[in-house]
């Protein structure tokens, strides 16, 4: 079992390898950490830009305050998003990811349900449960999401495992 602060000093690396750039950003309220990269890619028909936002809890917060984190680095990702119109040329997926030392079964049960919607970008959250190293998310594909949810869930497991 590994505490925060090793899995954070990890993950800086594991980032890196993914090429994925740490963003200069002040820990705040919504999240600890931010990353970023662009690239193209055919499948999105142009530039796809990834955001990952980390954010630590020693207990897990109610599935409500779960979802508000969710959303608001969803909504951050679309604010700092620079590079054309999403959804034209554009593509942007936002991967929030809380880390819990240990995951309560409300939240495990919460985050196996939670499925946001949006017009051509998308908003991937999981939890880490430090003491399992166990990683939560959606794991079935909405029908409207059958082309590209497979790699947001292998993406997600490989920016956080």
């Amino acid at each position: 079992m590994a505490g925060y602060k090793e899995y954070s000093s990890a993950l800086e690396g594991w980032m890196n390898y993914h090429r994925m750039q740490a963003l200069e950003v002040e820990p705040n309220w919504l999240f600890d950490k931010v990353y970023s990269k662009s690239y193209t890619a055919a499948s999105k028909f142009g530039r796809e830009n990834v955001y990952a936002f980390i954010k630590h809890y020693e207990k897990p917060p109610d599935v409500a305050v779960f979802a508000q984190f969710s959303s608001e680095c969803y909504k951050y990702s679309m604010k700092i998003f620079k590079g054309g119109l999403v959804g034209l040329g554009a593509h942007l997926t936002a991967y929030p990811m809380m880390a819990v030392n240990v995951i309560n079964n409300e939240l495990a049960e919460f985050i196996r349900t939670y499925c946001s919607k949006h017009f051509a970008s998308a908003e991937f959250p999981g939890v880490l449960d430090l003491s399992t190293n166990d990683l939560y998310f959606y794991p079935a594909t909405p029908a409207w999401g059958a082309f590209y949810y497979s790699g947001y869930r292998q993406t997600f497991y490989e920016l956080f495992s």
